[in-house]
């Protein structure tokens, strides 16, 4: 990727709980998708071609919330899986921190709607949106962020409203050095499935189904997990 890859354990006090001084803020990711913008297009833009599972899922997704349905892609990036939603009949609004991606998004995809935005303060209405995709959107949150985020995705969808999330799964942080050769760092973190499950649950998710996969060739070899959850 142009990055160097490490796995770190987080930085504790003498108790043990993590230094909230040390961790990197909302303004430290933002900044460092905006440098990484148009290199992280380079390399991803075109991934779901090689990434049949996803497809599927993506596919499941679009057929549960139905033909037309407003729908959110929460960290969307370049924009490439928003506009796939739009190809498979929705009508989506790809949402991300970095006005950087949204800008490089709307230059590959000016047909479709993108907007910044941050997933702990979204803009809509309560019950307003049919379905959210957040594909590895939540890679940069620690454990104790999990439930802010999930009550506001609870909060905008409609009852019977769908959830498809994505992330790696692991227990060990990895620190990114040079993302994507920006020099920027970055810290992801993997998540226990059954502590996404118990998250979703406690905000309010029902009809939870989990499908998990090895990684392709050509990503970072962590195990997947595919998770939807309904309101």
């Amino acid at each position: 990727m142009g990055a160097a890859f490490r796995t770190v354990e987080p930085s504790t006090d003498d108790r043990g709980n993590y230094r909230a001084d040390m961790r990197q803020t909302l303004t430290d990711i933002r900044a460092a998708y905006d440098l990484a913008a148009e290199p992280y297009a380079d390399k991803f833009l075109n991934e779901l071609r090689n990434k049949p599972r996803d497809v599927e899922l993506l596919r499941q997704f679009a057929s549960l919330t139905g033909p037309g349905k407003r729908v959110l892609d929460l960290g969307c990036g370049p924009g490439h899986t928003t506009a796939h939603l739009a190809s498979l009949g929705l009508c989506p609004v790809g949402v991300d921190l970095s006005p950087g991606m949204v800008a490089t998004a709307a230059h590959h995809f000016p047909n479709v709607d993108f907007t910044v935005g941050d997933f702990f303060g979204l803009v809509d209405p309560d019950n307003s949106v049919d379905g959210i995709l957040g594909f590895y959107c939540i890679v940069h949150l620690q454990s104790d962020q999990l439930l802010p985020a999930f009550r506001e995705m609870f909060r905008v969808l409609t009852i019977g409203g769908v959830l498809l999330l994505a992330f790696h799964i692991g227990t060990e942080p990895v620190l990114v050095d040079n993302f994507l050769g920006t020099g920027a760092a970055l810290e992801f973190f993997p998540f226990a499935v059954a502590n996404i499950q118990t998250a979703l649950q406690a905000v309010g998710f029902t009809d939870i189904a989990t499908f998990e996969r090895p990684p392709y060739d050509s990503e970072y070899p962590t195990n997947r997990c595919y998770m939807f959850a309904h309101k």
